[in-house]
């Protein structure tokens, strides 16, 4: 995936122009169909066949059977069968041998629909929305993704360069994130994290709409660069799922070799001390390096922590060793006391309380344009 270009701020006017759009078609065809000379048995035959349009429309939306199961052991052999450098043989070539896997047909035409080789590994309800976790093979770079579909417009890929093509301007009016541009000048947001399935939070807005909280990773230059941060912004959608646009919420930092809490279930009630606009990581220990082995015991307090990602096996230890941990990083967004728990199994829980010490300028704290 192409690296986000110059920022999310603005692709609420980008949406807008669709919004806009959608509803001037509307009205319309409303103005048409009350027009003089009109009979009721006419509008009646295209409320009819509207109704029925709707409700084939309605059928045809995205379900958890788009989901693909395809392993390692398929992600290797479909990328030595499907060479072609064409994009569409290519394309075509890989829907072939997802079907031949056992793909359900939904999962096949939803391949199709991505513009490139990829398949959905899982699915998620959010409201009037659902969100695909995407996996793109072919990729060098950022091969997860997550895919909104079931809203207007059908399908938002958050990470979509494409949606995102006006410059950063709520970043600009980010006291935060000016502060940290000045002494990294390049500072630009890439996609985040789009592996966890305990992301993105999903949160109920206004008259049953719906917030997807999305963050991208602040750094400079390359996709190897130090991470310096998080840009936070809230994907909003009604209780239509009709797309309201994507405002920035806040900016968290990664201090320099700031400390990572490693921890065994010998230091459960440990406490944390942190400030707003801070990011802070745990490290739990893991007895098999092939999987994932931690979850989140119970749900966090968002109003004061968030989970930025999970990563499900470490890195490597330096010295050809496979990692021996799972890290969480989070980001204190609220001042406050709350806690985040842990459970492995059968095992008893590890909880760490967290203080949030407030600050003057926190990533919360916004210029009244980003409102």
């Amino acid at each position: 995936m192409t690296r986000i270009g110059v920022g999310l701020g603005v692709v609420c006017l980008i949406l807008s122009s669709y919004v806009f759009a959608h509803s001037r078609a509307s009205q319309e065809a409303l103005a048409k169909q009350s027009a003089p000379g009109s009979s009721d048995a006419t509008q009646k035959d295209k409320s009819t066949k509207a109704s029925a349009a709707n409700e084939a429309k309605r059928a045809k939306s995205v379900t958890v059977n788009v989901v693909f199961a395809g392993d390692t052991k398929f992600v290797d052999a479909v990328k030595a069968s499907c060479q072609d450098p064409h994009a569409d043989k290519l394309q075509d070539c890989f829907a072939e041998e997802i079907k031949k896997a056992g793909a359900s047909e939904a999962a096949v035409e939803f391949s199709r629909q991505l513009g490139e080789p990829g398949f959905v590994r899982d699915f998620r309800v959010a409201g009037p929305v659902d969100i695909a976790y995407v996996f793109y093979p072919y990729r060098a770079n950022e091969n997860q993704s997550w895919v909104i579909v079931n809203g207007t417009p059908p399908a938002i890929d958050v990470d979509n360069s494409k949606l995102v093509t006006i410059a950063a301007r709520a970043l600009k009016n980010n006291a935060a994130y000016t502060g940290l541009a000045k002494s990294h000048p390049d500072l630009s947001p890439w996609p985040g994290d789009r592996y966890s399935t305990e992301i993105p939070d999903v949160e109920m807005g206004a008259n049953g709409g719906v917030h997807i909280i999305v963050n991208y990773r602040l750094r400079e230059k390359c996709h190897s660069c130090a991470v310096l941060g998080h840009a936070w912004y809230s994907f909003e959608f009604d209780a239509k799922g009709i797309f309201a646009g994507a405002r920035l919420m806040a900016i968290s930092v990664t201090r320099e070799k700031a400390p990572v809490l490693r921890t065994t279930s010998k230091m459960a009630g440990t406490s944390i001390g942190t400030s707003v606009g801070e990011e802070l990581t745990i490290a739990l220990p893991i007895k098999d390096a092939a999987g994932s082995e931690w979850i989140l015991a119970k749900a966090l307090d968002t109003a004061k922590v968030r989970l930025i990602e999970h990563s499900h096996v470490a890195p490597p230890a330096g010295n050809g060793a496979a990692g021996t941990e799972e890290m969480w990083k989070f980001a204190a967004f609220g001042a406050g006391t709350t806690q985040i728990a842990f459970q492995r199994g059968a095992e008893k829980t590890i909880t760490f309380k967290v203080f949030v010490r407030s600050r003057a300028a926190g990533p919360n704290s916004s210029s009244p344009k980003e409102q």
